[in-house]
């Protein structure tokens, strides 16, 4: 269902009527719409409200004339009301001094309460699970970000130096592990200082 459906006039021959939808729906705080997509010779449309629909909503006025080859809007205005129910109803439509005629059944529905928005909306706040990963491990431990970065890149080093002891082996690359190591901690150390 949707709050606006396309009738088209003269597709099939002249003054024929078909919708894009059967039904029509929306809530009390909007309106409702038809598009006339008139493919035909200029026409005169009729529309006409029935049943409960016609006591809370109302048309601009009842005939409309739509050109040849041209489109026009008919809206249907829902009064501000205060709903306890669903209201239905049928807008009817009619060319050719009611030669051809057609409904199509309309809702209105009470929908969800409004809500209130104030200017504590205007700025989301960013809960733990929405930020970076990066920061909430900062956090946690109460590091800033260069601090944390420090230490990854440190981490890594120590990693790529120890691969390399690994496959060269040997006393040089023990003591090159342990200058990546000192390294890194001189590095905390003036950081932390500084």
């Amino acid at each position: 269902m949707s709050d606006e459906v396309t009738v088209y006039v003269g597709r099939d021959g002249m003054d024929s009527l078909e919708a894009t939808a059967s039904t029509l729906e929306t809530t009390v705080r909007d309106s409702l719409g038809v598009v006339v997509d008139n493919r035909g010779t200029p026409v005169h449309v009729h529309c006409r409200l029935a049943g409960d629909l016609a006591e809370i909503a109302a048309l601009e006025q009842s005939n409309y004339y739509v050109e040849a080859d041209s489109e026009a809007f008919i809206p249907v205005h829902v009064d501000d009301v205060s709903l306890t129910r669903d209201v239905e109803g049928t807008l009817e439509i009619s060319t050719g001094y009611g030669a051809n005629a057609m409904t199509i059944d309309a809702t209105v529905t009470t929908g969800p309460e409004p809500v209130d928005v104030d200017e504590t909306f205007a700025s989301p706040k960013r809960s733990e699970t929405e930020s970076s990963s990066i920061e909430s491990i900062a956090r946690r431990f109460g590091l800033d970000a260069a601090t944390l970065a420090v230490l990854a890149l440190g981490v890594v080093a120590l990693a790529v130096a120890y691969a390399t002891t690994a496959i060269v082996g040997g006393l040089a690359a023990v003591v090159g592990v342990g200058a990546v190591g000192v390294g890194v901690i001189v590095a905390l150390w003036l950081l932390y200082s500084g």
